[in-house]
């Protein structure tokens, strides 16, 4: 996630502190959001969770939206990560509410291959299988990356 330039390779765990509080402090919805329920309201509590990142993390050390979404998607699971090869192969740019409906219409339209291809996380120690599934944003997110890989 973080790559040579990125400034929290010169900061400890203990930056991420403030992060951990706000997030424990958000609306617990935001651990419900899956890409099959991007409403409009929870398109909206993305967005609000977006500019918590942001604000957290510090907007004036020039956080990135890709740093913000991998934040979200390894917390909660319920964005893809907005990289270059996510958007390159998603044909996006920005995140925000019409990048978020276009992701909820692409599951939409791919419904049935995204729901018929269940990734079992594997357990950290063991390396078994676990009884939860990686997310559908995960899912979109390992395609789009793959795509614009290309």
């Amino acid at each position: 996630m973080l790559r040579a330039s990125s400034f929290l390779l010169q900061k400890s765990a203990k930056h991420y502190e403030p992060l951990i509080q706000r997030i424990v402090q958000f609306s617990p919805r935001i651990w419900d959001i899956d890409v099959d329920s991007y409403t409009e309201e929870n398109i909206e509590t993305l967005l609000e969770c977006e500019r918590m990142v942001v604000q957290t993390v510090g907007q004036e050390r020039g956080i990135t939206i890709t740093l913000v979404t991998k934040i979200m998607l390894g917390v909660f699971g319920n964005v893809p990560a907005f990289d270059s090869f996510f958007k390159r192969g998603f044909g996006t740019h920005t995140f925000g509410r019409g990048s978020l409906r276009k992701i909820a219409l692409f599951y939409q339209q791919n419904k049935e291959i995204i729901d018929t291809n269940k990734i079992y996380t594997l357990d950290f120690t063991t390396a078994q299988p676990t009884h939860r599934m990686y997310p559908k944003a995960k899912l979109i997110d390992m395609a789009c990356f793959i795509e614009g890989d290309r």
